[in-house]
Order: structure tokens, then sequence, then C-alpha cells
């Protein structure tokens, strides 16, 4: 979907959003030692949680925008945030700011993401007040997230479960790497799990039709071909994420799992939209359902159905099943009504496309005891005639493909994932963009190199980048 930059963003502003992993603040300067302090207590609540959001230019008890301020922005940028993520805070994390448009306003919100194998701790206690009390942040505690929502420090046992649960498997997933390379045991992923993935994909890709068919009378006339023609021109990927031995790894409480995996997201692949948005909006929020897959019903979480969006450039569609398996089928954004160009694809554009999957499997693949393998499937729609270019139309190759469907799976070990990011990406792209027959491209070291990917995704609008090796 191409939504205006940000769009869940700017729902979380304007919504008062109740919601633990989101906290308002008021403009303020948040240079001054005592701001910096509570400002810390709130980002290392956050980071326990789960990851979060932290909006200025709200304020604090009726969550509303408060309008133009007159601090300077850089007050609320990254590195004002990270110096104090620096001083108070251990280990330290990198968050990211994004700027929402609101009324001619621009107003920050970090991007706070989850921790690691070890929670947050505070370094150092705030400033003292009159009374030689610590103001907003003591040294050595760890800070949660409680209904109010406010953040306090742990006080009684239950308070650990969440937290220890995420610690935890973060560790079982180093363990588990350690114990890969010790062993070194071949696996290949069960033919349970890649026949589920290819269904999930089938079935994502079915409902993504079905649904395009309802919006075409909803369209208005000069938008009903277009609308027709995006429901036989996409791309459905999916993954699966399976342990050492090949079987499916099960996914728990799938909510939370993307909304975490959102912020990585809108860190490594946003592009104005990012693949498995989950918007907040009511009737576009996800949706858990049940369907029948291999005689048996499957629980998955739903989002972006295109019934319930506006019409705008481009129709996307996902699910993340209980089962391991996550998939989206999303229409071309060269076919867009203001750009039509339905006899090209963007090299860019795909690749964002096969980024995204595998960005998304990294990132819920990281919050995932036990995960060995990920398998990628891919399926490329509406092919037949098309040629590749870079930007600006220049023709890669004047080959125009002959077929008018693709389709690959590939695995992958989960330490390249995660570890060698680049070569694992390399890896899905090189065969579609062979079917192009681009000279040397059937090399994608040669060809897609990590310069080339990164200049493509420089050319995007929004935060699109590589994972550090």
């Amino acid at each position: 979907m191409n939504l205006v930059a940000d769009l869940d963003l700017q729902i979380l502003l304007t919504s008062r959003s109740e919601a633990l992993d989101v906290e308002y603040k008021a403009w303020h300067d948040t240079s001054l030692t005592e701001s910096g302090a509570k400002l810390a207590r709130h980002l290392a609540a956050l980071c326990n949680h789960g990851g979060g959001y932290l909006i200025f230019g709200v304020e604090d008890q009726t969550r509303t925008p408060q309008g133009p301020t007159g601090f300077d922005e850089k007050l609320f940028g990254e590195d004002a945030i990270s110096s104090i993520v620096k001083r108070y805070l251990d280990p330290p994390f990198q968050c990211r700011v994004a700027r929402v448009s609101h009324e001619g306003v621009e107003y920050p919100i970090v991007i706070v993401p989850q921790h690691g194998a070890r929670p947050v701790i505070t370094l150092r206690d705030g400033p003292a007040d009159v009374k030689n009390k610590p103001i907003g942040i003591r040294e050595g505690a760890i800070y949660i997230r409680a209904p109010g929502p406010e953040s306090v420090a742990i006080r009684r046992p239950d308070d650990w479960t969440a937290l220890l649960d995420r610690c935890l498997g973060a560790r079982a997933d180093i363990l588990s790497r350690i114990m890969r390379h010790a062993i070194g045991k071949p696996a290949r992923p069960s033919l349970e799990a890649t026949d589920l993935l290819k269904a999930a994909c089938e079935a994502t890709a079915a409902s993504f039709v079905e649904q395009m068919g309802e919006v075409v009378p909803l369209a208005a006339e000069k938008d009903r071909e277009w609308v027709r023609h995006q429901a036989g021109n996409f791309a459905v990927l999916g993954y699966a994420l399976t342990d050492d031995d090949g079987e499916l790894v099960e996914l728990e409480n799938l909510r939370a799992l993307n909304s975490r995996a959102d912020i990585g997201m809108h860190e490594y692949a946003h592009a104005g939209w990012s693949a498995f948005l989950p918007l907040r909006v009511p009737e576009r929020a996800p949706q858990l359902r049940t369907d029948k897959l291999f005689g048996a019903d499957r629980t998955y979480l739903e989002g972006m159905r295109p019934v319930h969006s506006s019409l705008l450039t481009t129709f996307d569609y996902w699910r993340m099943y209980r089962d391991g398996v996550s998939c989206f089928a999303e229409a071309y954004r060269e076919d867009g009504p203001r750009t039509r160009k339905d006899h090209v694809l963007v090299v860019g554009s795909c690749l964002v496309k096969l980024h995204s999957i595998l960005a998304h499997a990294r990132l819920v693949g990281q919050q995932t005891p036990g995960v060995g393998k990920v398998v990628i499937h891919q399926e490329w729609k509406g092919l037949m005639g098309r040629h590749l270019c870079w930007r600006e139309d220049v023709l890669v190759t004047p080959t125009k493909l002959r077929d008018d469907r693709f389709v690959r799976t590939i695995m992958l070990d989960w330490n390249e994932v995660r570890d060698r990011y680049v070569q694992a990406l390399q890896k899905i792209c090189q065969p579609f963009f062979e079917l192009f027959a681009i000279a040397g491209w059937t090399d994608p070291q040669t060809a897609l190199t990590k310069e080339v990917i990164e200049r493509e995704f420089g050319s995007l609008h929004g935060s699109v980048r590589l994972f550090e090796s």
C-alpha cells in the first residue's frame, strides 16, 4: 500500500493511544539534565517492554498535539537521544527518529528497539532534587511499562515474566547457533514446512485476488480498469521459520511479535510504506482469523485488507500464521494509476520486495527461540512482456519476459540471514533477476553487489537499508 509517509506513525500521533508501547511527551528542552534523566527512564522501559514509541510535541495528559515549538529540532534528533541513552543506560541501544507532519507541524517520533539477551539497566541516578533524591531515574533499576501507561521500576516477581522470556529467547538463539557450529549437523526443512509455506502463499494470493474483485465496484469508474489490472499483476512472497531438524517453529502472540518487528521494519525496510504494516485504525487493524490448510484449522493474523483500504496507488495484503509461516501479496508499484508503466519492472522496487520478506524473517526470527533455517518462497505474476529498468526508465536490458509467472523456493541457514545478510539477500534475488538474461547477473557477487543494492535503496524515500554483518 503506498501510504502517506509513515501513516501508521501519523495515526499514533493523533489516536491518543493508551497502549503500553507508546509514551507521549510535551515539547521541552531535552538537553537539561533533569529532562534527560526522565527521558532515559521511558526509553529504558520501552526497550524492556519489547520496543515502542516516544512521541514529542503531544500534551502528556490530554494526548493532543501541541502545535509548533520554538525549540531547536536537534534537541529531538537521533544524536540527542543517543547521548541520553549512553549517559544513563546499559547496554546502550540505537533509536531511530521519524518525523511525522500534522497540520503543518513536524512531530519527532522516537522508535525504540527491543532489548537483547539481557535487559536494559540504569547506570546512574538522575540529578538530585531539594531533598537530595534522584530525579527521573535511579541507578541499578530495571524499568518496564505498566498500565497508565507509565514507566516504573520492577517491583513484583510477576513483572519479570515477559522480560525474562524475551531475554531467554535471545540467549537460546545464541546457544542454538553455537551448537549448530559445534555439531555441524546438516538439516533441510521438512516437506510439511515447505508445503505449508506454499499453501499459505497460495491462500494469501487467492484472498488478495478475491478482495480486489470486491474493491472494483467501490472504485471510481476511471479507476476500475486499474484495480482489475492489479488483481492479476502482483508478487506473493513468504517465509517459513524452522528449527535445526527442519520442523516449523511456532510463533507466539502474533500481534505483539509483529508490532515489535514493525519497529525494525521502519528502520530497515520502510519506503513510505512497509510490508506487514500493523495499522492502528480499528477498521484496518490486524485481525486474528482461522483458515483450513492441509485439513487442519490454522490461526493467522492478517493485515491491510484491500477492501478496508482507501484507493491509493498500490494494494498489499499480509498474513502471519502461528505455525511459523508469514507471507504478503503486493501489486507492482510500477502499475500505479499515476505512473502506469505496466510494461516494466524497476530494479529498486523489486529489491525492496525481496528485502522486505527477508528483513521481516530476520526480525521475527530474532524474537523466536530455536530458529535454524529460513525458507523463502516467491511467486511473481503478470510478468509477460515486461522490461527491467533502473529508475528514470533506463533499460537494464532490452529483453522482454516471455513467461507470465516465476516461482522459486530457497532455503537459507538462520545464521546466514542474521550474520551475512547481504549474501542471503543476493541468494534470493539472483534467480529472479536471472530471468532477464542480463550479462554478468548470474553472479550476484559481481552484479548485485552491496554497493549496487545500497545505491538503489538510497534512491527511495524513507528508510531502506541493509542490516550490518
